[in-house]
């Protein structure tokens, strides 16, 4: 297992990976931090410690929300084009945005996984018993034996042997079993619960185990993952393990099981050079960000959202539609995108129905629908200075061409209609761009600017927006006025604000989301 406190931590990486990879530059492994984390600690073991477990949850909680959509690819060979080395490893997942950018995701750790997958193999009263012949006799077992009975004289019958239930491992291996225990109950620890249901279902039987090894071996305060005892524990652990498997002379599959995940636990390192899946990270931490996002307004605002260009999973989704719960419960969406052919994003979003009438129809426009930018090519006329003389409603508007553009989110809050879209980016980005004329700012910067004047413009049409924002990724060593985050004071992007959110806040909230 690796020293949290001697990553060197990258902070606004220019690549948008986040997660753990080989240094390119020197020996030893980097951290590369989400967006956002200018202030993050350097070199404190328990805050990388609890961050690093943090992210492994919200990737893996990513992931399974996703297999099996129409979001993930497994990784093919006619997909390792110009993807980064993260790719390689055949147990990886891809992805595309909308805009075609390119995500890349290896959630998993041998070192980790290996503990979690190993106890399906722990008998877990912690000796594998299994049946072998025995030359005792339980005379309340007779009557199964009937058939191999030997019948004597005078109604006599005689049994050589029984297959009763015996102990076929050592006394010397349960301590492999107590100590495999302590390991595994130290990362359920740190993942906070958020483990296999057949380790929860018997967590307290874990626990005990762990407790016999502590006794014997440790002092009660010592800890894998405490910063003062990392070290001397995982010494300890070692020398433990060295001592166990000498001592221990029947060794079936069950014990091996077991030693081989401690031993790449306590010898194991990331490496990316054997392409098998040590490399861990993300490449596209938007598409996670998002996720994040969303979760979090659903589960704190779900009856104030008008749009919202997701299909995350969730526990008790509001306005649902009926046909899409019963062919795939629990998402959001529930409104169909496909029929316009859109290769990216989202099939399904989510929209509610606005109080705007039709005009020559019963019933009122969904908010996807106010969405909408209109341009006619048919010739009108237009008379300033007396608007009688328009000719402009004459024309026949269904022949008009429409886009639908897609925010992250609309939501109303009293009579206030807010925009939001999420974006992965540094504050510094917006820095840079700002005092630059549009036509010399970076491409990201000017099109993200187009796009969301234009959500603001399709709505001014029947509302007004008292707020627009693009919402980042953003740190807090001490807590915020407001518990999800703050507006970047000095920046207003043509009235667009940068709202700083709360990154610990929003995870916290989609890791709670769990179905």
């Amino acid at each position: 297992m690796f020293d949290f406190s001697s990553f060197k931590l990258i902070k606004n990486s220019n690549d948008f990976f986040v997660g753990i990879r080989k240094s390119a530059l020197e020996d030893g492994y980097e951290f590369c931090l989400p967006n956002g984390f200018d202030n993050f600690p350097d070199g404190d073991f328990n805050e990388v410690r609890d961050l690093f477990f943090k992210m492994y949850r919200t990737f893996r909680k990513f992931e399974r929300d996703n297999t099996g959509t129409n979001r993930f690819n497994l990784n093919r060979s006619d997909f390792q084009q110009d993807q980064d080395q993260t790719t390689l490893s055949a147990g990886g997942v891809s992805m595309q945005t909308e805009d075609g950018e390119v995500c890349v995701l290896y959630s998993k750790i041998k070192m980790i996984e290996r503990v979690l997958e190993a106890y399906d193999d722990l008998a877990i009263n912690s000796i594998q018993k299994k049946a072998r012949r025995s030359e005792d006799i339980d005379y309340s077992q007779l009557y199964k034996y009937l058939e191999r009975a030997i019948y004597l004289d005078h109604h006599v019958i005689y049994v050589e042997a029984m297959d009763l239930p015996r102990p076929t491992v050592r006394y010397e291996s349960t301590d492999i079993v107590n100590l495999y225990c302590y390991i595994l109950d130290e990362i359920v620890q740190q993942l906070d619960g958020d483990v296999p249901d057949n380790i929860q279902a018997h967590s307290q039987d874990i626990r005990f185990l762990a407790q016999r090894f502590q006794d014997g071996y440790l002092t009660s305060n010592q800890s894998i993952f405490d910063k003062d005892t990392f070290g001397e524990t995982i010494s300890i652990l070692k020398e433990a393990l060295d001592n166990i498997d000498k001592n221990t002379y029947y060794k079936d599959a069950d014990y091996w099981g077991l030693y081989e995940a401690i031993e790449i636990f306590l010898y194991g390192e990331i490496n990316p050079d054997q392409n098998d899946g040590d490399y861990w990270g993300i490449k596209g931490f938007s598409l996670v960000w998002e996720d994040m996002c969303s979760t979090y307004f659903f589960k704190e605002y779900p009856d104030e959202i008008c749009y919202a260009d997701t299909d995350i999973p969730f526990k008790n989704p509001p306005n649902s539609e009926p046909k899409r719960q019963c062919e795939e419960p629990k998402r959001v969406g529930n409104y169909d995108t496909s029929q316009g052919g859109d290769r990216y994003g989202n099939q399904w979003i989510y929209r509610t129905i606005s109080d705007i009438r039709y005009p020559n129809k019963p019933g009122f426009f969904g908010w996807n629908e106010l969405l909408c930018i209109e341009f006619d090519t048919q010739p009108g006329t237009l008379v300033y200075s007396n608007i009688r003389y328009n000719k402009l409603e004459k024309r026949d508007r269904s022949k008009a061409m429409r886009r639908f553009p897609r925010p992250d989110l609309v939501f109303k809050v009293g009579a206030d209609l807010r925009i939001v879209d999420y974006k992965n980016v540094s504050l510094d980005f917006y820095y840079e761009n700002y005092k630059l004329p549009l036509e010399k700012a970076a491409d990201k910067y000017r099109l993200d600017l187009i796009k969301s004047l234009t959500y603001e413009f399709s709505l001014q049409q029947t509302h007004t927006v008292s707020t627009n924002v693009f919402f980042i990724p953003w740190y807090y060593a001490a807590e915020p006025q407001h518990p999800w985050g703050e507006p970047e004071p000095n920046l207003d992007i043509k009235g667009i604000k940068v709202f700083k959110a709360n990154f610990f806040v929003i995870q916290k909230i989609y890791l709670e989301e769990s179905l």
